[in-house]
């Protein structure tokens, strides 16, 4: 009790600073290599795309594991068993490393089948390629970190996640540096080159969290433990983690199907859209992190049957994120023409990109309000209706108005992003409706008796 009320007596702010920092370093490294590909070439910048959206599909499939591990390990912790809480860590490191492996396997074999799917220009399709099987082997060191990470957390070294993160940033910056222009006498590699850097990156982070988890938390691994997996362990995690998981896999689908439609414009509409969509993580980013931290705080207030507290306190905390949503978009506006110019001088790609910030003055705040009301829904246990929210509104909305807009009507980009944003707009309304019905209340109390 004394640990609950303390997290609900904390303010938003000191519960969302750590999460901004760490969604904030997570978001860096793809960020880092598309902004400095961007100086050497646009073309090198196109091809990147379809492999850098594959690489953020991945990465809720090795999430799922990952939530469900952190709460089943504190759950255990909880009540003193320590012997089974490391029993689920290492069988979620192990199965989430068998899905790295088969995820590159993937790449490896139809890697070069799936860039033709997705309507990759011929003239970029090879060194597509070339990055897109090498970032694949990244899933697998990936896959692993992320349950590396999520323990430390459990066991209340959060921060130290937060410093692993920065550096694997620091050696992809500096690898990137040496192959793009090719000092201390290595050549220059190109994407090759920062794919390869990419990797070495998080290998590195591995080892850190492999060491920080196992040495420094002294908990004993054993080899025999990563291969005995235990069949209710397993499902104890699957349960928690599968529902968290669908919504952010419709998110990725969407992404991919539309990234498909940007490859028909051609390679222009391919490096722009590698370039925005680096650009909208970070505006995103600070109503993730407000809708992380009032995840936490709702949590909290549902199990102690603070449910009038809880709905208030979502409120507030959405009209916190829309006010600072407000301020970022605007600020990424009146900046628009120094950062875009900072990514390349390709006139074409420019003009592509500027109008897509003044869509984003309307297209942020329905996404904040998305994202809030979608973490306060899970955290009452009411994980369902957000994702039937999102099958309908992203499948149903977003990718036929993105087509008939950007294909048919032949708006391009801009078509995708109308059709983006009608997606965050309804779905926000919907679950927001959601909220303010408190349905969610009678759903809690449903899975309490």
């Amino acid at each position: 009790m004394k640990q609950d009320r303390s997290v609900i007596d904390q303010s938003l702010f000191s519960l969302s600073w750590p999460i901004f920092i760490d969604i904030f370093l997570h978001l860096a490294t793809l960020f880092i290599n598309t902004y400095m590909i961007s100086h050497v070439s646009m073309s090198m910048v196109a091809a990147t795309t379809v492999g850098n959206q594959f690489f953020d599909i991945f990465i809720p499939i090795f999430n799922f594991i990952g939530i469900g591990c952190s709460v089943v390990v504190a759950q255990y912790l909880g009540a003193g068993t320590r012997d089974l809480a490391r029993k689920a860590i290492h069988l979620s490191i192990s199965f989430n490393l068998v899905l790295g492996a088969l995820c590159y396997i993937f790449i490896s074999i139809l890697g070069y089948q799936v860039l033709i799917w997705m309507n990759t220009p011929a003239a970029i399709l090879d060194m597509s390629y070339d990055y897109f099987h090498i970032l694949g082997i990244c899933l697998m060191f990936e896959a692993v970190a992320i349950i590396m990470a999520s323990c430390l957390r459990v066991y209340g070294h959060s921060k130290v996640a937060m410093y692993v993160s920065l550096i694997m940033n620091v050696i992809t910056i500096i690898g990137n540096i040496i192959v793009l222009y090719g000092f201390f006498g290595i050549p220059e590699m190109g994407l090759v080159g920062v794919a390869w850097s990419t990797v070495i990156g998080r290998v590195v982070g591995v080892i850190l969290l492999f060491c920080l988890l196992f040495y420094g938390l002294r908990i004993k691994a054993e080899l025999s433990q990563f291969l005995n997996w235990n069949k209710n362990i397993l499902k104890q995690i699957f349960k928690i983690g599968l529902p968290s998981a669908g919504e952010n896999l419709a998110w990725s689908g969407q992404i991919l199907v539309m990234t498909a439609f940007i490859g028909l414009m051609g390679e222009t509409a391919l490096a722009a859209q590698a370039i925005f969509f680096q650009i909208s993580y970070f505006m995103m980013l600070f109503a993730l992190s407000i809708g992380v931290g009032n995840e936490i705080m709702v949590g909290h207030l549902v199990g102690a049957k603070r449910f009038d507290d809880a709905y208030k306190r979502t409120f507030k905390s959405l009209k916190l994120g829309m006010i600072v949503t407000a301020i970022v978009v605007i600020s990424f506006f009146l900046l628009r023409k120094p950062l875009v110019t900072s990514f390349t001088d390709d006139l074409d790609v420019i003009n592509t990109i500027l109008p897509i910030f003044i869509l984003s003055i309307f297209l942020e705040p329905g996404r904040t309000q998305n994202i809030v009301m979608v973490n306060a829904l899970r955290a009452t246990g009411d994980a369902k209706f957000p994702l039937y929210a999102a099958l309908v509104c992203m499948w149903g909305i977003s990718i036929p108005v993105g087509y008939f807009l950007g294909i048919k009507m032949g708006m391009g980009l801009m078509g995708i992003w109308i059709g983006f944003a009608c997606d965050e707009w309804i779905r926000g309304l919907v679950n927001a409706w959601r909220w303010k019905s408190r349905k969610w209340e009678a759903k809690r109390l449903d899975i309490e008796h």
